[in-house]
């Protein structure tokens, strides 16, 4: 999120410039992230300028392809936008406009002779060809019109014709009829020729094949095209740079190639990539550009290549320069990683037993250790030849980091990086709080919100230990073994009974992400082929599949995983004291399964809460605590009730405020939307003071007297402004922060309806677009819809409630619903738990009323965990809002490949910026290496990463 901000300020920087020449500002970003960027921009011109309409002026548009751009460029500069969104894919798309493949056929049917027939055969077919028939009911006489007339009269034909709008934007861009004379149309003209016969029946396989042939041909005539077409723009901002990291990649070889002489000695438009020389300059964002190899990175900055080179805002030296001295920076990084590889294997050759010998707090003697060894001098052959090591990283991070000599060729120049500061601000009682705080293993099981140095797993017990430990040795085996060998099934097992069953049938198709964290589809397969000797000891897993309980086992036994239990019931404490809790896992059925859990869990705890605050008591207690659910969310419905209109009281008078005035056109919406929630089991059960004597009175099945109703409705007024959540968060609170998010969203609104020239039609409201995602979760009672899960709450009297307290976001999500969900999930109402599979863990903001993340499933790769983790710790978080930390639980399984894998990314995540973007195999073998290392000190780690804040603290 802060990344975001520093580009929209860039951006703002530059959208003058763009004014004034003409050339747009372009911001390129994943297809998920699209939206993102948009309703970031809103807010940022809206809150983030000295003057609120210091952007007004601003005309902004999402394009989705090359030829819609071209058409916005070729617009007086009274309508041109300034500003434009495209997704990375973009460029890569295939043409599919029909009338430009109609200007083709135009042109090619002037390069060449046609007899009559094929001349009439065109004219018939033509339609079907470019796909304008069904659409456009074209006549083969108009487009026989058509295709003798010039094209920059098309628009006035189909207009008089009432085909189109006679003012539109241009049917073909000008620059295409400029070009005309560059292209080669001689397949396209041979294939014209070919075209299905003027009379008689013709085949649909007959006009298929013709109509994949001709496409094949324009797309060929299209790419020509643009790459000649001059367009230019003055800025290209291109979110996940990372995804670039590779030359193959079809973003990549828009930008660069990997033959870069031929591209400084000038070769033809048609070799370039088809970027080259369209921006100004260029801003790439990344989150993790040290997770990336030295080669990636050099890669990724050798985009910047592709930059205009001539001009008035050429940069200082020239391209050859540049790549020049990326070449020079690639060595460094070399010799850089070439000491941080030796010093990770000399690391490795360390002994538990020589570094910290006898008892003790191992962290805090291997501190000592390298203290003694940093300051007295080595002792040993092994030591010294690590102190040599460590001095060797030093000085050629040094070097690759910083050289004011030539700047050009060293880090800083290029890459900007921002860490946010590890303490919260300033409490007002001076307290001094930690950003995150982790608890790792055992640390689930209590409440404490301090990092933990000293730690254990979740212990196996002496029932469900068997299956582990027969895991275990089958890992030992294969680690010991001849080949690369990976038991998925072993670490399917430590997430759920429901994985390890899915891993054994799937291998690693059981995942929406691989072990790099990128986002797989469901058969795809992310693990190793059976041919590499995945899991030659198949005994194992038969005799775990005996001793587990098996798919179709009861819900309550597969509940007793030692791991999948822990984690739910920490889940529903937290969310019993208020909390939202976020959960990551790696495997989909892990995630179905905690979905199943948490749901059944939920709604226990709901009645339990009920009953025990009412006193119920017998075998009916929880039947009679729904009744009550039911009763008193009636009483709560009804507009003459006294606690109806309390609830109206405290829920309407923040819109009484100065803050709040822009809101009064929501009021009754928003209104709805909280008194749902109010209403609602969830609410009912956790914050309404039903121990109060007054209250039980006033919502029993009797008739209260008119004193227990004034009470109760007091009772009811001090839970809604005093009771507060496990951060220390009132209600009243919670509503204000919801009120200002809202507030935000409207400010943005009014913003955008003060545009000149946006399409009223086709303008996103973010408010509308935030309560549309929140309506779906209320419904009248007793209705269904095609997203129910059987989450309702509440009876079928034709209320309002509020549904799905838990939700599931896992790859076979539609996209539409993964937004909806990330909007409702960052607002106090419903959802507040979301289970997700690791496919929410880039580029997502859930943190307004959110601290609270478990790490159910580790992954391999550090940089995936601190993705999950980010979303969490963004700007204005509920962390830095209640002055308490984010707290990332990260549960493993003592003695089991789950401690195993949580000690080797602990370890690695202090190596991963040490050695650049390591890669590391996932065999049994290596895990097996890498889990009984000595930890790297985390001050040492910190001496050998590259550092290139602009800011630093005094300190």
């Amino acid at each position: 999120m802060g990344k975001t901000y520093v580009a929209l300020a860039v951006v703002a920087a530059a959208l003058p410039s763009a004014r004034e020449t003409g050339r747009p500002v372009i911001v390129m970003m994943p297809p998920g992230l699209a939206s993102k960027w948009q309703r970031e921009w809103d807010h940022f011109r809206a809150s983030c300028c000295v003057r609120p309409e210091a952007l007004s002026w601003v005309r902004d548009e999402p394009i989705e392809t090359p030829i819609e751009l071209i058409r916005k460029l070729e617009l007086p500069k009274s309508r041109r936008p300034h500003l434009i969104w495209m997704t990375t894919g973009s460029f890569g798309k295939a043409l599919e406009d029909p009338w430009i493949k109609l200007a083709f056929i135009r042109l090619a049917r002037r390069h060449t002779r046609m007899d009559e027939e094929t001349r009439k055969s065109v004219c018939k077919w033509a339609t079907s060809l470019v796909r304008l028939k069904s659409e456009w009911r074209l006549t083969p006489e108009l487009v026989e019109r058509l295709l003798t007339t010039e094209i920059e009269r098309w628009g006035n034909i189909l207009g008089n014709e009432g085909i189109l709008e006679a003012d539109g934007e241009a049917l073909v861009p000008e620059g295409l009829l400029k070009l005309q004379d560059k292209l080669s149309w001689s397949e396209l003209a041979a294939q014209l020729h070919d075209v299905p016969g003027r009379r008689g029946p013709v085949s649909e396989q007959r006009l298929k094949e013709s109509r994949q042939a001709f496409n094949q041909v324009c797309q060929g005539v299209y790419r020509a095209w643009l790459a000649c077409a001059g367009w230019r723009a003055s800025l290209l901002v291109l979110d996940e740079a990372h995804h670039a990291k590779n030359d193959s990649t079809r973003l990549a070889r828009l930008l660069r190639s990997e033959d870069a002489e031929l591209l400084v000695g000038g070769g033809s438009e048609a070799e370039r990539p088809l970027l080259w020389d369209k921006f100004d300059r260029m801003l790439l964002l990344t989150a993790t550009p040290f997770q990336l190899g030295h080669h990636e990175l050099i890669r990724v900055l050798r985009t910047f290549a592709a930059v205009n080179w001539g001009g008035p805002a050429a940069p200082d030296f020239s391209r050859e320069r540049f790549l020049a001295d990326m070449e020079e920076l690639e060595g460094r990084l070399d010799a850089n990683r070439r000491g941080a590889r030796r010093l990770d294997q000399l690391w490795g050759r360390l002994e538990r037993d020589r570094v910290v010998p006898g008892d003790g707090e191992f962290a805090v003697h291997l501190q000592e250790w390298w203290a003694r060894v940093n300051g007295t001098g080595p002792r040993s052959a092994l030591e010294q030849e690590i102190f040599q090591a460590v001095e060797d990283c030093r000085q050629s991070r040094a070097r690759a980091e910083d050289d004011p000599l030539h700047p050009w060729a060293s880090l800083r120049t290029w890459v900007i990086r921002h860490n946010r500061p590890t303490e919260l601000a300033n409490r007002a009682d001076g307290e001094r709080v930690p950003r995150r705080v982790v608890r790792p293993g055992r640390a689930l099981g209590d409440t404490a919100e301090r990092n933990e140095v000293a730690f254990d797993g979740l212990p196996l017990t002496t029932e469900s230990a068997l299956p582990f430990l027969l895991a275990a040795r089958a890992q030992g085996e294969l680690a010991h073994g001849s080949a690369s060998a990976r038991a998925f099934f072993a670490e399917g097992l430590c997430s759920s009974y429901e994985a390890f069953h899915h891993t054994r049938d799937n291998r690693g198709d059981a995942r929406d992400v691989g072990d790099d964290g990128v986002e797989v589809s469901e058969g795809q397969g992310v693990g190793r082929p059976e041919t590499e000797g995945l899991v030659p000891v198949s005994w194992y897993e038969e005799r775990i599949a005996s001793l587990i309980p098996s798919r179709s086992a009861a819900e309550a036994v597969r509940y007793a995983h030692p791991k999948l239990r822990p984690v739910v019931e920490r889940t529903v404490d937290l969310w019993a004291a208020g909390e939202k809790v976020l959960i990551f896992c790696f495997y989909r059925e892990t995630a179905r399964a905690l979905h199943r859990h948490l749901r059944r869990e939920v709604g226990q705890r709901i009645l339990t809460l009920t009953a025990d605050k009412l006193g119920l008591e017998g075998e009916r207690r929880l039947e009679r605590a729904e009744d009550a659910l039911t009763r008193i969310a009636r009483r709560l419905s009804d507009a003459r009730s006294p606690f109806h209109q309390e609830v109206q009281r405290h829920l309407r008078a923040p819109f009484a405020s100065k803050e709040f005035h822009g809101l009064k056109q929501w009021e009754e919406q928003l209104v709805g939307l909280l008194t749902a929630y109010v209403r609602s089991a969830p609410f009912i059960a956790r914050y309404l003071p039903l121990e109060s004597p007054e209250v039980r009175r006033a919502f029993s099945e009797d008739r209260a007297s008119n004193d227990e109703s004034r009470a109760g409705v007091a009772a009811l007024g001090h839970a809604l402004t005093e009771r507060m959540d496990g951060s220390a968060l009132t209600m009243a609170h919670r509503l204000e922060e919801f009120l200002r998010f809202t507030k935000e969203l409207a400010e943005r609104a009014r913003f955008q309806s003060a545009d000149e020239g946006e399409d009223p039609e086709t303008r996103v409201d973010p408010l509308k677009q935030y309560l549309d995602a929140l309506a779906v979760y209320v419904r009248r009672g007793g209705e269904r819809d095609e997203t129910d899960d059987d989450d309702a709450s509440g009876a079928a009297d034709g209320s309002w409630r509020m549904q799905g307290t838990v939700r599931l976001v896992y790859g076979q999500t539609k996209r539409e619903a993964r937004e909806r969900l990330m909007l409702s999930f960052n607002s106090p109402l419903l959802p507040e738990v979301l289970v997700s599979s690791s496919v929410l863990g880039e580029g997502v903001d859930l943190h307004r009323f959110c601290r609270y993340v478990i790490h159910h499933d580790l992954c391999w790769n550090p940089s995936t965990i601190e993705q999950r983790t980010g979303r969490l710790d963004r700007i204005r978080c509920k962390a830095e809002l209640a002055g308490r930390p984010i707290v990332i639980y990260e549960p493993y399984l003592a003695g089991s490949a789950d401690e195993r894998m949580f000690r080797v990314v602990r370890d690695r995540e202090r190596w991963f910026q040490v050695v650049m973007g390591q890669k590391f195999e996932f065999d049994e073998a290596t895990a097996e290496q890498l889990a009984n290392r000595v930890p790297l000190p985390e001050a040492l780690a910190a001496e050998l990463v590259f550092d290139l804040r602009r800011a630093k603290s005094a300190g």
